[in-house]
C-alpha cells in the first residue's frame, strides 16, 4: 500500500497513540497530542494540546489533517472538531474519517532535501564518525552522502541540523546499504521504531511540514 485510500479500522487505534494535527485553514497551526479513545464509525477522542500547561483552543467545525505512525505505516486523514470539554479533562471529539491514506514507511515518497548531519556510534554518541548531507528523506528513512564510508554497525546515532538554531538530536538509524561514486559514499539509512518519543515527534513534525508545503503555496 502506498497512499491508497483505506477504511480506518478500530484495531489500529489504541489509547496513548501519539498523533499529529495540522490545521487545514489559512492559519498554519500544528500540534502533537495523544489519542484517548474512539467510538468506531462515530468519532475520535483526543487530549487537547497544551501550551505552557494550558489547553489550546480547537474551534468547533475547524478542519485538521491527522497523521500518526502505527504498525510500520503512516496514516493520514482529514477530520473536523465536533465538540470539546474542559472538565474533568480537556478533550476534543473529532469526526470519524470516511477514508484514510495508508503508506508503508519503507516505500513512502521521498522528499529531496539538503540537511547537514553528523553520525556517531549509538553507544558513543559524542564520538563523531562521519559528517555528511541528507539528500532525500521519507517517513521510513533517508539517503545520506559523506566523504567517508559509514561503519557497518547495527545502529548509528544521527543529528540533523535543520538550521543554525534547530536540530533533531539522538535519532537512531540503521545502515541498509551504500555505494561509492567518485569518492562520495551514498548510504541508505532506516529510522528505527525504537527511537524516543520526543525524537519521533520532532521528526514527525518536520516531515509533516514538508508534506503540507504544496497545500500552502
Amino acid at each position: 500500500m502506498n497512499g491508497d485510500p483505506q477504511v480506518l479500522t478500530p484495531e489500529i487505534l489504541f489509547p496513548g497513540q501519539r498523533i499529529r494535527l495540522l490545521a487545514m485553514g489559512t492559519i498554519k497551526s500544528k500540534w502533537s497530542t495523544i489519542l484517548v479513545g474512539s467510538r468506531p464509525g462515530r468519532y475520535l477522542i483526543i487530549e487537547v494540546p497544551k501550551v505552557n500547561g494550558l489547553p489550546v483552543v480547537l474551534d468547533e467545525g475547524s478542519s485538521w489533517s491527522i497523521n500518526f505512525i502505527a504498525r510500520g505505516q503512516i496514516l493520514i486523514f482529514p477530520a473536523e472538531v465536533v465538540a470539546s470539554i474542559n472538565r474533568p479533562y480537556a478533550l476534543a471529539f473529532l469526526t470519524w474519517p470516511q477514508s484514510v491514506e495508508i503508506s508503508n514507511l519503507r516505500t513512502d515518497k521521498r522528499y529531496p532535501v539538503n540537511i547537514p548531519v553528523t553520525l556517531a556510534a549509538s553507544d558513543r554518541p559524542t564520538e563523531i564518525v562521519a559528517k555528511g548531507l541528507v539528500l532525500d528523506i521519507s517517513w521510513g528513512g533517508c539517503l545520506a552522502a559523506s566523504t567517508v564510508e559509514l561503519p557497518d554497525q547495527t545502529h548509528l546515532n544521527m543529528t540533523m541540523y535543520l538550521d543554525s538554531q534547530n536540530a533533531i538530536e539522538g535519532l537512531v538509524v540503521e545502515k541498509k546499504g551504500s555505494r561509492n561514486q567518485q569518492g562520495t559514499f551514498y548510504t541508505g539509512l532506516s529510522f528505527l521504531a525504537s527511537n524516543k518519543v520526543e525524537v519521533t515527534d520532532r521528526l514527525t513534525e518536520f516531515l509533516s511540514d514538508i508534506e503540507s508545503m504544496p497545500l500552502r503555496l
